[in-house]
Formats: structure tokens, C-alpha cells, sequence
């Protein structure tokens, strides 16, 4: 049996939130435009690049999926990125709100793991090879509600991003750990994302990711996913889009939209 605390555990992702807000803090500006986002979302993978040391991201975004072909589920992820050193990225987000629809039974409703740990950015891309990165995350459980299962996961992911002309490319590797306990399953993770700038400042995306059953926790899922993205002010991106699923029996689609902005940027020479 998977150990599940019996009292919510907030102190890390809490403590997280206050390292993040409040280390970087000797001044403070508003965002110019030498300063650009390199976002997570909207696609599943992320890319190996780091924004400048010193920038806070903030992603958020809802979305909607099918489920089974008959109930769905809204969710509402947001994620925090602070950038200290070309090295070292904090990560802080959650899938957030969610909301399980199954009629005619009740909705479900509940808050999901809070998700926290640092990425490592450990090559700068050259002429032939990508740049290199490293994620290290734990998933800490929030409060009790129905139809959500309170366990602690662990996530590892290895990023590899180039740029080929105009099409930038992200290869995303992964096991997770869900459920830390006697009861835990792993889980595998793959995605080949390829992103495009159209006619500034419209981009578009497309990428096939999968991962493998880890039935309680998670189902084995995959899609390909085809996004446009709007991009005003290079700290500043808009997207919307969507994809089908592989298994339409646990998922048969995913619409969404979002944004990642700077907000702010600390330590920077005015």
C-alpha cells in the first residue's frame, strides 16, 4: 500500500514559493525587450534553454480534455520559473484547480500536487549539438478531497533543444515515480516537439509525445499536439490549440489555451 500522509504538507512547496519571491529580491523592473520568455507550455515538453538570470515566468492557462468519451476534466496549471544563474532554474506550479466531470453523477473538485524543483541547464547549444538540460522535481500532495489520491510523486527529465534555421526542436526523455511508497509505478515519458515563427509575431507548433500506464495514478496517454502562438513582446507569449488522443477510451482530447509573461525581473543593472 502506497504511503499517503494523512495531514496536508504544504511547508515545502510554501517554503518553495518564498525562496522564489524572495531571494532574487535586491531590485526589482518592469520587463524590457531584451528580456524573452522561453516557455514550457504549451506544449507537453519543455525546452533545455533558461531565460537570463535574474527573470521570474509566470505560465498560466486553462484547458479542457475528453475522458473515456464521456466525462472530461478542467484544469487550471500555473507555473513560477526564477532564474538565478545560467546554471540554475527554480521551478514551482501545479496542475491547480481541477475540476472531474462525470454526468450524472457529481462534479469532483479538487487542488493537485504542488510540483517543485530545480532545472539544470547544463550545455549552451552549439554549431551541430543541442543544449542540454536537467529537471529534478517532487510532487507534494494538498488536501484531502474526493477523487483525488493524496501521494508524493518524484519526476526526472532530460532536455535537448536545437535550432535549425527557423524551426527550433525540443526532445524530452522522462520517468516518473508515482506514488512514493510499497505501492509506487513508474512511468515513461517521450515527446518531440517542433516549433516554427510564421509571420512575426505568429508562431505555430506541432509535437507527438506518449507515455506509458501507470494505472492508479496515471493512465497511459499521447496525442499530437498542433498550437499557434502570438507573441506582442518577446517577454510575452499568448497560445491556444489543441490535440487528439491516441487512446481515445482514457482520453479523447485536449483543448487549451494560455500565456507566459515576465512580470518582473530582479538584479538587473538599470
Amino acid at each position: 500500500m502506497a504511503w499517503r500522509p494523512t495531514t496536508p504538507s504544504l511547508r515545502y512547496p510554501v517554503a518553495g514559493f518564498y525562496l522564489l519571491l524572495t531571494c532574487p529580491a535586491r531590485s526589482a523592473g518592469l520587463p524590457k525587450d531584451g528580456d524573452q520568455v522561453f516557455p514550457c507550455r504549451p506544449t507537453v515538453s519543455c525546452t533545455a534553454d533558461i531565460a537570463a538570470p535574474g527573470t521570474l515566468e509566470l505560465e498560466a492557462g486553462f484547458q479542457f480534455s475528453r475522458m473515456g468519451g464521456v466525462a472530461g476534466s478542467w484544469t487550471y496549471p500555473i507555473l513560477l520559473k526564477q532564474t538565478f544563474t545560467k546554471l540554475l532554474q527554480l521551478q514551482v506550479g501545479s496542475n491547480g484547480l481541477t475540476t472531474l466531470l462525470d454526468p450524472p453523477n457529481p462534479s469532483k473538485q479538487y487542488l493537485d500536487n504542488i510540483v517543485l524543483g530545480p532545472k539544470l541547464h547544463l550545455v549552451d547549444q552549439g554549431t551541430f549539438l543541442p543544449s542540454l538540460a536537467l529537471t529534478v522535481q517532487l510532487g507534494v500532495p494538498t488536501f484531502d478531497r474526493v477523487g483525488y489520491v493524496r501521494v508524493y510523486d518524484a519526476f526526472v527529465t532530460g532536455h535537448a533543444s536545437k535550432d535549425a534555421g527557423p524551426i527550433h526542436v525540443d526532445v524530452n526523455l522522462a520517468a516518473y515515480l508515482w506514488g512514493i511508497g510499497d505501492s509506487s509505478r513508474t512511468q515513461a515519458f517521450a515527446a518531440l516537439a517542433f516549433l516554427a515563427s510564421l509571420l512575426p509575431p505568429l508562431g505555430a507548433a506541432i509535437e507527438v509525445y506518449g507515455l506509458t500506464d501507470a494505472a492508479p495514478f496515471a493512465s497511459r496517454d499521447g496525442g499530437v499536439r498542433a498550437l499557434l502562438t502570438l507573441s506582442p513582446r518577446p517577454w510575452l507569449v499568448f497560445d491556444a490549440g489543441g490535440d487528439p488522443g491516441f487512446f481515445p477510451r482514457d482520453r479523447g482530447f485536449t483543448l487549451f489555451v494560455g500565456m507566459t509573461i515576465v512580470p518582473v525581473t530582479f538584479g538587473r543593472s538599470s
